[in-house]
């Protein structure tokens, strides 16, 4: 039990006797083998605010959410909560109730009161990087005298001690410690990308790789920077590794290769004084890497001939593929900017605690030769802010690459095929909390291999629709500088499902599936706009990000969709159910049930491109039946001669009553 002296702050160490005896040999032995440490009674807390790690607890916003109390963030809520939705009756029981330090089961996550458990490091963590098997985390939990679990944190706190100190005996966890590309750190990460090549197979090669077009060779040199050239890999290249960047361009390129330079760029080095500084760092990063090529595309593809750029465009899938790895310059916004010397600073909103830890509990020691253990909580890295994940054209380019390097703002980190993240050492950043990107859609779903050979993969569905539903809702939130771009920008990725999937897609439907293609819808913006020579039926004839939730609901279609073959694909004869506004809309609910429950236009409303008035003019094309019962339509406005053009979708609960009769064929262009 807590008494006078067990709680009493001791001043040279600033930390309470309890404290004392959690953060020294004897407190770390008692969680190894029980996993359990009572520290005292939640309500005796306020009585230490002297006390580093007590005070810690009760002040800090460390816990970054939790279970049973959803409004709790720090202890002191327990009792004195901000929201005043802890009865008072409750707050008294809290008060009476133990603060117990639990140390969980390596690679797994206690998940709520229950016990649940869930296995998340496995796919953050190299496992090769285990050394030691101590006390990594702590949980904090609030426990009555019979032992029963009243609150938990949902995330538990993290140890972190440098590799030098004694203490990494005791856990893996370790300070980030990104300084630039030396030579330490040039060697882990040539590391890390070696253990991928040879150890993950997801991430070998599946053929002979054949090389880009052309490639930027780099030599060494005795200047302070490497000798770079454009080359010809069709004039005598064998099998290279090669790497390939993947940047935010910000507008027009300083230098780019042009039918002007083109002879020139192949027969002089560049000049290093004319390069933007994200290629510079590419080139060093590729050079340390002990590559000697690199794929940059304003400087490999002739920006100003159109046949060249239509070639090279339809070689993407193969490029960033093939390549060994692929730079990802993710917290530059434009060419100009570095990304290997940054600014960025470690996010502080949930504070970190720094204790002494002694040998012994006992009263005595030296405490000037103590080492220190640092207390952190879980850091759920966002790295969907990087402004490299905002792009269109670089959604593609985190997908398709085995390897991807990734130099964010606090350091870099290594994701592929297999694992979400390959990381130096562990420390108290955790990727897997935020939506990063690449999220390893394709080739976890894709590689049905792994599920058979026990590999971990990171799915929402096996079959195409679910794969293709997530890819172009995430795409479609993404920024283009040309918004004509959309359906290029993400070819690559088109190749490669088509390939896997031995399917064929036109204008972002599938062959397969043409129904669930057509059910997309527009999310709420203030302004969109159509791409002219695109398809009505097709989402890439739009800006704007578009939603695909209802293929989820979507269990049997109502219509037999297929493609005139002798327009390029982009007519759809459909045969279908086709229903008069006037019958829709007069059937309001007064008078009978309400067929019209709910509208997406394709267009934002006021804008001269929204069909849906007047209502006598559009019709509702009857597509698919959702599991609840209702229909799923297409909101079409007739051109003439039974041509339709789309204008959104709506969600119909047609009355069984009617009578629909035959299906009509119309072409939906």
């Amino acid at each position: 039990m807590a008494t006078e002296t067990l709680i009493a702050v001791d001043e040279q160490g600033s930390l309470c006797q309890r404290c004392k005896l959690l953060f020294s040999r004897d407190g770390f032995s008692q969680l190894l083998s029980t996993n359990t440490f009572r520290h005292s009674k939640l309500a005796t807390f306020p009585d230490r605010p002297d006390c580093r790690f007590c005070s810690y607890l009760w002040n800090e916003d460390f816990i970054g959410g939790s279970i049973n109390v959803l409004t709790t963030r720090r202890l002191r809520d327990l009792i004195y909560p901000t929201s005043g939705k802890i009865k008072p009756e409750k707050q008294h029981e809290l008060a009476a109730c133990w603060v117990v330090i639990t140390r969980p089961i390596r690679n797994q996550y206690i998940m709520g009161i229950s016990g649940a458990v869930a296995s998340l490091e496995p796919l953050t963590i190299n496992t090769d990087l285990i050394q030691v098997q101590g006390v990594d985390r702590i949980f904090i939990a609030i426990e009555s005298d019979g032992g029963r679990t009243k609150w938990q944190a949902f995330r538990p706190l993290r140890l972190v001690v440098s590799k030098d100190s004694p203490l990494a005996s005791f856990t893996n966890f370790r300070p980030i410690e990104w300084d630039g590309l030396t030579r330490r750190w040039t060697d882990d990460i040539k590391s890390m990308l070696e253990h991928c090549r040879t150890s993950h197979p997801q991430c070998q090669p599946s053929g002979p790789t054949p090389l880009p077009s052309r490639l930027l060779q780099i030599r060494g040199s005795k200047k302070a920077f490497p000798e770079v050239r454009l080359v010809d890999t069709r004039k005598g290249f064998g099998k290279e590794l090669y790497a390939a960047l993947s940047y935010c361009w910000g507008g027009p390129q300083p230098l780019e290769l042009t039918k002007d330079n083109l002879d020139v760029l192949l027969n002089n080095d560049l000049d290093s004084v004319s390069l933007p500084q994200t290629i510079k760092d590419a080139i060093l990063v590729t050079q340390s890497l002990g590559l000697s090529y690199l794929w940059i595309d304003a400087l490999c593809i002739i920006q100003n001939d159109p046949e060249d750029k239509k070639k090279e465009i339809s070689q993407m899938c193969t490029i960033y593929q093939n390549s060994f790895v692929t730079i990802a310059a993710a917290i530059s916004t434009s060419v100009h900017e570095s990304f290997l010397n940054n600014a960025a600073t470690f996010n502080t909103r949930h504070a970190t605690c720094t204790v002494p830890f002694t040998d012994s509990c006992e009263d005595g020691c030296d405490l000037k030769s103590l080492n220190s253990i640092t207390i952190s909580p879980v850091h759920a890295h966002k790295t969907d802010v990087f402004p490299l994940n905002k792009r269109g054209w670089t959604f593609q380019e985190a997908l398709l690459p085995p390897r991807l390097l990734v130099f964010g703002d606090l350091e870099p980190f290594i994701r592929c095929r297999t694992k979400n993240v390959m990381k130096k050492s562990w420390s108290s950043i955790d990727y897997e909390l935020s939506a990063v990107y690449p999220r390893r859609i394709i080739d976890s779903i894709a590689s049905r291999q792994a599920h058979e050979d026990g590999l971990f993969v990171d799915t929402k569905g096996g079959d195409l629709d679910n794969i293709w539903r997530e890819i172009v809702e995430q795409y479609t939130l993404r920024q283009l500088g040309y918004y004509t771009d959309r359906p290029v920008a993400i070819s690559g990725v088109v190749d490669f499902l088509s390939s896997t999937f031995q399917d064929k897609c036109h204008f972002g439907v599938w062959e397969s599936s043409p129904i669930t293609g057509l059910l997309w819808k527009t999310m709420p913006l203030d302004e969109r706009r159509s791409i002219i020579g695109l398809p009505t039926w097709s989402w890439m004839s739009i800006t704007g990000s578009v939603d695909l939730d209802c293929v989820v609901y979507f269990d049997k279609p109502e219509a037999l969709v297929e493609w005139d073959t002798n327009s390029s694909h982009s007519r759809l004869l459909v045969s279908c159910h086709v229903l008069k506004g006037e019958g829709v809309f007069t059937r309001t609910g007064k008078t009978g049930p309400k067929v019209l429950i709910e509208c997406w236009s394709d267009f934002s409303e006021g804008s001269a491109e929204y069909h849906f008035l007047p209502e006598e003019q559009s019709s509702f094309l009857v597509l698919a039946r959702e599991t609840n019962g209702r229909f799923l339509a297409l909101v079409a406005a007739c051109q003439g001669d039974n041509v339709y053009h789309r204008c959104g979708l709506a969600e119909l609960n047609i009355p069984s009553n009617w009578q629909l009769g035959l299906r009509n064929q119309i072409v939906l262009v």
